[in-house]
């Protein structure tokens, strides 16, 4: 019955080939309108072609969920090519590759009347159900598989990877080997010191500090040796953010740039698939686990809509919360927008506090940015180039908070309505440098490096405000502090010393002459969260009471940073907590499978 179901769909769909467009290799097409969808960088991507004449005509983008900002310029300018080419074989957007590749997926698909029918039959007996298919849910696969489970992910975007496609390659610990080869001598009781010393002011998690020194090093010895990893030229480096004495950070592939994680990615994918070929793994995607299957103080399963899936341990492994506003506001900071993944929900967090979970450190900051103009909301598509010369922030009463070129998150901590106002005159601007950019996450330039934006935004009234005079600027944006304020700016540019922050002199410049144009900020976040969910030194999630859900293990992310390193920020700690707390659930898993 099952071989004969097979060939009918082969025979409906050769039907469909056949009936209603003829195969993209011909000269002409048949007139009408297709449907069809793709898989972009997170989401299914909704398509409408209309063909007219035997060519494309228009292609229109109905509807996805990709990372707003980021996935905009594949959004506008691949169905534009495709219908100047004729043809969806066209060259995909830098930047925004995978939603490129999504939207010519999807045409392609409506043009053939093919559709991915996507099976989410159990087909497994899981020992272990995986919440998320970032780098700490893959670890755990991984390591899981290789302890004799079988395991089932489910994921509730399109692809695996999550934040990793966006990341640097960093990762820390402390005893590995590579360590070794570079001549450092290192204890895991030496890492711990350190975070005591640097973040104890913190009230850092010490149980999982404790376990998460101990156990990092052979996380990396494990990436390193099992998984293959390559760790380029296997070098120390200093680390970005708090630097420590010991050299305790390496790279993959010896690269800082963002999307050198993928490395770790494609490893990991590689032994999924493996994994699935044997039998000993199965990945769900478009799939949102809506519940934790909580038995007194076990979890036994998840629910994913109306269906249950059970299993002796479950992973929790969703990342953190830099897409998710309500989460973020718990920083403190009145405003915040961001330009992280969509899939950077904070829904594991949410399934935690469901059944008992605790916020650990929601309150700290240090992976907010400042600069972000919210001209849509909660979705960051410019900031400001802190670095612009003579450019100031000041706040609603038009004073200034701290120099500029050194602007961090702190700078808009405590401001009315956590915003402040990038301030500069005609005289200041410089057309080959920017003041009005894309964010990180989307390297696309914007044209006349954001000038003609800045006038548009200032001309429809949203976030930028444009004046012949101060006095005209600072009534405008209620800013009554702004003239003397730019008097006393102006003033120690002449004397060359900026007396209430120290800034560098060479990038003050004086304020001369009108327009002046003022721009509303307010802090913003791009990937990686602080906080996270309390768990215990073996990795279970423990309630406010003390007590522990056993099979309810988390990993990456969703532990918070600063749960394990307090007040301070260490470069390669979420790959790190990625591996560890990845390799730390499978184990657990196994001890309950009895394996």
């Amino acid at each position: 019955m099952k071989q004969m179901k097979v060939w009918l769909s082969l025979l409906l769909s050769l039907a469909l080939i056949i009936g209603v467009v003829p195969a993209l290799g011909e000269s002409a097409l048949t007139d009408g309108t297709y449907t069809g969808s793709g898989k972009g960088m997170h989401s299914n991507i909704a398509v409408t072609v209309t063909v007219t004449g035997g060519a494309i005509s228009s292609v229109t983008v109905d509807s996805h969920d990709e990372t707003p900002g980021v996935s905009d310029p594949a959004i506008e300018q691949i169905p534009a090519a495709i219908v100047a080419a004729g043809t969806p074989d066209v060259d995909t957007v830098a930047g925004a590759t995978l939603t490129s590749a999504g939207i010519i997926e999807a045409v392609k698909n409506a043009l053939s009347g093919t559709s991915e029918d996507v099976s989410n039959e159990l087909v497994i007996e899981p020992d272990m159900i995986v919440v998320g298919s970032g780098m700490a849910g893959l670890v755990a696969t991984a390591r899981g598989v290789e302890l004799g489970l079988n395991v089932l992910i489910l994921e509730q975007s399109v692809r695996t990877g999550g934040c990793i496609h966006y990341a640097g390659g960093t990762v820390s610990g402390a005893g590995f080997k590579i360590q070794a080869e570079n001549g450092v001598e290192d204890t895991p009781e030496a890492f711990y010191a350190d975070i005591e010393a640097l973040g104890g002011e913190g009230e850092f998690n010490k149980a999982l500090a404790k376990a998460h020194t101990e156990r990092a090093g052979s996380a990396i010895d494990w990436l390193d040796e099992d998984l293959g990893v390559d760790f380029g030229d296997r070098s120390l480096v200093g680390g970005a953010y708090t630097a420590m004495q010991t050299l305790r950070v390496t790279r993959a592939r010896g690269s800082y740039s963002m999307g050198a994680a993928n490395e770790y990615l494609e490893l990991l994918d590689a032994r999924l698939e493996q994994a699935i070929a044997d039998g000993k793994a199965q990945i769900m995607f478009n799939t949102e686990v809506t519940e934790l299957l909580v038995e007194g103080d076990t979890c036994v399963g998840v629910k994913a809509g109306d269906r249950e899936f059970r299993a002796p341990s479950v992973v929790l492994a969703t990342g953190g919360y830099s897409y998710n506003e309500q989460l973020l506001k718990l920083s403190g900071f009145e405003n915040v927008i961001s330009c992280a993944p969509s899939t950077s929900n904070g829904s594991g967090f949410l399934l935690a506090k469901a059944v008992g979970g605790v916020y650990d450190n929601m309150d700290e900051i240090v992976n907010f940015y400042g600069g972000g103009v919210p001209t849509d909301g909660f979705d960051m598509y410019y900031q400001i180039n802190n670095k612009y010369p003579g450019m100031i922030y000041v706040n609603a009463e038009g004073e200034r908070t701290g120099a500029e070129e050194r602007a961090t998150s702190a700078m808009w901590f405590g401001q009315t309505e956590s915003k402040l106002y990038a301030v500069i005159s005609a005289n200041m601007i410089d057309k080959e440098q920017a003041l009005l950019k894309h964010p990180l996450m989307n390297p696309a330039p914007l044209s006349n490096n954001g000038w003609d934006k800045l006038d548009e935004l200032a001309e429809a009234g949203n976030c930028v405000y444009k004046a012949d005079t101060l006095e005209a600027l600072a009534e405008m944006i209620g800013a009554q502090n702004l003239t003397a304020t730019v008097e006393a700016y102006n003033a120690d540019v002449a004397s060359g010393v900026d007396s209430l922050f120290g800034r560098a002199p060479e990038s003050m410049i004086a304020f001369e002459e009108g327009p002046y144009y003022a721009v509303l900020t307010v802090p913003y976040v791009w990937s990686g969260t602080s906080g996270g969910v309390r768990v215990n030194g073996e990795g279970y999630l423990e309630r406010e009471d003390g007590s522990v859900i056993t099979g309810l293990s988390l990993a990456g992310e969703i532990l918070g940073p600063s749960n394990i390193l307090g007040k301070i920020n260490f470069g390669g700690i979420n790959h790190s907590m990625c591996a560890t707390w990845g390799i730390a659930a499978a184990e657990n898993a196994a001890k309950l499978a009895g394996k």
